[in-house]
């Protein structure tokens, strides 16, 4: 029987029986490990913890050769302070965690991986500035995902076949336009808390984020309609 305690981000709960569920959390050195939970459905066991994204501490038991552990223990790790009480920041942090569902799968270690999706709750929690927050993030995020589009000298159009910023249009119809392609240029330089965000319209933020969707429905086999995206929707503004 293998023992030990480890630090993770809730990524995915689903249902085991009545009262257990099976949780899915990126740990910093493990990868994406998933654990049954017996009682997670219970507050007093700590099922109230497992929100998306929530960085928690766990002790758990394996048997050699079984893929699940069970949790036995659970504590948060990182407490928020404003996202639970945001409707706006909250919308966001659901839309980054179905995101990060899709494209985050059972896989070895990515301590970048890791850090990268901590400090992006950490900072969502503090910031002021979050109009560009959800857009930022995916560009970002493909950094971690070996997908980060690349730039070539006069980039107009993003070929998003290629993951390349281009000076011509491409012979497909899968390439963004010169306008939006300007907006996610600038947002590339963009840093997480907003503090060198550019000024963008709520139609250029709306199109730079349909258009790194669509990045990902084509660089991600099976990448879905996100149900978050027209909650996070309603909450933009200029």
């Amino acid at each position: 029987m293998i023992s030990g305690t480890v630090e993770g981000i809730v990524i995915q709960k689903t249902d085991y029986s009545d009262t257990s569920v099976i949780v899915r959390l990126l740990t910093e050195d493990s990868g994406v490990k998933s654990f049954i939970f017996p009682g997670g459905k219970s507050k007093k066991k700590g099922g109230n913890l497992l929100m998306p994204l929530a960085i928690v501490s766990v002790t758990y038991t394996q048997k050699p050769n079984h893929e699940l552990g069970n949790i036995k223990e659970i504590s948060p790790t990182l407490i928020l302070k404003e996202i639970p009480f945001n409707p706006i920041k909250s919308g966001i942090l659901f839309f980054m965690n179905e995101v990060v569902i899709q494209t985050v799968k059972e896989q070895e270690d990515n301590e970048r991986l890791y850090q990268f999706l901590k400090s992006s709750v950490e900072i969502l929690d503090l910031t002021n500035n979050y109009k560009n927050f959800a857009v930022v993030f995916l560009i970002q995020l493909t950094n971690y995902l070996g997908v980060y589009p690349k730039i070539t000298p006069g980039a107009k159009y993003f070929d998003l076949r290629e993951s390349t910023f281009i000076s011509h249009t491409p012979a497909h119809p899968a390439y963004v336009s010169a306008e939006t392609s300007k907006v996610i240029l600038d947002l590339m330089q963009t840093k997480l808390d907003g503090s060198n965000s550019p000024q963008i319209s709520l139609q250029q933020r709306r199109s730079a984020l349909h258009e790194m969707l669509n990045y990902y429905r084509v660089i991600f086999d099976q990448f879905k309609d996100l149900h978050s995206l027209a909650v996070l929707e309603t909450t933009f503004h200029d």
